[in-house]
């Protein structure tokens, strides 16, 4: 019975087109990654993993997409430009985070949300023992201490994990997560009527955003879509030209042809060469109109961070005043919810594109999201990097020329002044120095603010600049009569950090002169070490081959070989040796011929008289067939002690035995 094929699951044209976009985009950031040599696919959230969450999303959001926007603009292709716009590298949310920050702004709603609930002990009980490690701008907050909004930036920044280089989207947000961790503990106190009211306002903003951009895209492809059309057209002309242009014309014939003649050779000429410049005229075009969407996909992604003029170059002034000025009600609240959409594994985060935009108009909006607060800007103690000079009271905060409480027994209220004001509805008493920010009224009114505005914010600062400065403790300097006791402690301090200074580096000189030392050391002893193990492999080696004597020598004993009958020798005897060599053993016959081959050498029989003489030879050869145990032991012993090499005859013949000789000095001279 034959086998069903498998069948191969229904092929998906828009998943297919969907895949082969963001394809192309990833090969386009794989080759800026390998030019930079950086880590820009991951970076901007383009890993296989990442790719196919967000995939995912712009498969399932599709359809609303093309409900929403197909029959409006049918000139688009929704799978090209929805795909496109979902995967370009332009913005990410860790981006958007290392620019502005975003987590201190979801960490700042959460607590304002946990107040307002009366449920900020609980989450305060959430809350690390420490900040420590947290990664946070320089920011004072006029309802929670530092320390508060710190220690919940820090559960916000570690609720995946401890990545420092992602707090948005780390690689492990696709690992389990844990539902009773601090993050998701506080996320439950928080009102879930407000959660879902900020998720619902950030998705309003999405189709917002997506509004506006196809509403400035459409206009552009369509356009495009007529320079093609237009431009199909003209091909199809120079075609129609070439099939009825007439061959080349014969010169020599009409060389007596009059002038007017040529006419209309010339004119066919001029037609051709005009196909050409208009052809020429709309690629030029073309080009310009596929550089405006090009710029449109990136500005439309990021026009929270781009200035207004550099946006109306690509869309025109008016769509420019609508992406710059995008209207976000709570960027605090925009802040927090792409954060739980993310939790939430929604797909309108997962989508990028608008989605992206949207949180970066948000973020931009924040206090810290354009220039970070910097001290030497500070209006209260510097102004262009100088101290400033405290300036008059003010008494116009303290004159009573306003009308008083108006009590039931009483017809004939006190006038107050502002300064009672405040303290009446606030409790907080007015800085003495309510002038400090007069310096920047002028710079203020250049920004395009109203003179009412300007005196309204210098004396928000003023107000906000002064509480601020709570931040450091000057307790310590309390019993002091005056700033020149401090200044005086400053200068004893820096004396004793400079003193501690001083002995640190002489110690830090100690001990790279010890280091010096222990290094030569070292070396001195690792030369040493080397010296002697080459020494031990050269005993090794001479202690291999003295032993393959023996085992030769040994085999020949026991069994019985007998020498091959020699030939005769091609050595010339007598030989005379150019080493100190020295022999012991051997019968008397067996003595009596070799020392008529070799002269040199100094054949001891087995008397071993004195050390000196094996002390001073440069090999010692044994003839093992005829020599007592204790002889071959102290001779053995010496050569051992005075690391002489040892050599052994393994014939009984002494012209084989001589020969062996000679061939092992000749061999040793080579």
């Amino acid at each position: 019975m034959a086998k069903k094929k498998k069948q191969r699951a229904p092929v998906n044209p828009e998943l297919t087109k969907v895949k082969s976009v963001f394809q192309r985009n990833v090969d386009m950031a794989y080759k800026v990654q390998r030019t930079h040599k950086s880590d820009f696919v991951e970076r901007y959230d383009l890993t296989d993993v990442n790719c196919k969450r967000r995939i995912k999303a712009v498969m399932n959001l599709l359809p609303e997409f093309k409900e929403r926007y197909g029959k409006q603009y049918p000139e688009l292709e929704m799978e090209e430009d929805l795909a496109n716009i979902a995967s370009l590298p332009v913005m990410t949310y860790d981006s958007i985070e290392r620019s502005a920050s975003l987590c201190l702004g979801a960490a700042l709603w959460m607590l304002d949300r946990a107040w307002e609930s009366e449920t900020i002990l609980e989450v305060s009980d959430l809350l690390p023992e420490s900040y420590s490690g947290v990664d946070c701008v320089d920011v004072y907050d006029t309802r929670f201490h530092h320390s508060v909004f710190k220690k919940m930036l820090l559960v916000i920044q570690t609720r995946y994990g401890k990545d420092k280089s992602k707090y948005v989207v780390p690689e492990s947000i696709f690992d389990k997560r844990d539902p009773e961790d601090a993050f998701h503990k506080i996320m439950a106190l928080l009102p879930p009527e407000r959660i879902e009211l900020a998720v619902e306002n950030l998705k309003q903003k999405f189709w917002e955003w997506a509004d506006l951009y196809f509403d400035v895209l459409s206009p552009m492809v369509k356009e495009l879509n007529r320079l093609d059309e237009a431009m199909d057209r003209l091909e199809d002309q120079m075609r129609e030209y070439l099939d009825r242009k007439p061959k080349k014309p014969d010169f020599a014939a009409l060389k007596d042809l009059t002038l007017m003649d040529d006419r209309p050779l010339i004119g066919r000429l001029s037609e051709e060469e005009q196909m050409i410049r208009q052809m020429e005229g709309l690629e030029e075009k073309h080009k310009k109109a596929e550089h405006r969407i090009y710029n449109l996909h990136f500005v439309s992604l990021s026009a929270g961070v781009h200035g207004k003029k550099q946006i109306a170059e690509c869309v025109g002034d008016n769509f420019a005043e609508a992406f710059c000025n995008f209207h976000i009600d709570d960027s605090y609240e925009i802040c927090f919810a792409i954060l739980y959409l993310l939790d939430q594994d929604d797909d309108y985060a997962w989508v990028y594109s608008f989605m992206t935009a949207v949180v970066c108009r948000a973020a931009a909006m924040l206090p810290w999201g354009l220039e970070l607060y910097s001290e030497m800007d500070d209006g209260i103690w510097f102004q262009d990097n100088e101290w400033i000079e405290p300036k008059p009271f003010d008494p116009e905060w303290y004159e009573t020329k306003y009308a008083g409480e108006l009590y039931e027994d009483d017809d004939d209220p006190h006038d107050v002044s502002l300064a009672q004001l405040v303290y009446q509805y606030t409790g907080a008493v007015l800085p003495r120095d309510m002038n400090r920010f007069d310096g920047l009224k002028k710079e203020l009114r250049a920004k395009g603010l109203k003179p009412s505005q300007v005196s309204t914010l210098c004396a928000m600062m003023n107000v906000i600049g002064e509480v601020s400065r709570q931040r450091f403790d000057f307790s310590k300097y309390a019993d002091q009569d005056d700033w020149d006791d401090w200044d005086a402690e400053e200068e004893a301090v820096t004396e004793d950090l400079a003193s501690e200074n001083e002995k640190l580096k002489a110690e830090l000189a100690k001990l790279r002169k010890q280091a010096k030392e222990a290094n030569y050391n070292l070396s001195r002893e690792n030369r040493e070490l080397k010296d002697q193990l080459e020494k031990m492999e050269a005993g090794a080696g001479e202690l291999r081959q003295e032993l393959a004597d023996l085992r030769e020598v040994v085999f020949n004993q026991q069994n019985g070989a007998e020498e091959e009958k020699a030939e005769e020798s091609k050595i010339s005897f007598p030989y005379h040796t150019s080493r100190r060599l020295v022999a012991f053993g051997g019968h008397d016959s067996w003595l009596r011929e070799i020392k008529f081959k070799l002269p040199d050498v100094r054949f001891m029989s087995d008397d071993i008289s004195s050390p000196e003489i094996i002390k001073r030879a440069d090999v010692v050869w044994i003839q093992t067939n005829c020599i007592g145990h204790k002889s071959y032991n102290i001779i053995i012993d010496l050569a051992r002690k005075y690391s002489r090499k040892v050599r052994y005859f393994a014939y009984a013949s002494a012209t084989k035995c001589a020969e062996q000789v000679v061939e092992e000095e000749e061999n040793t001279d080579k």
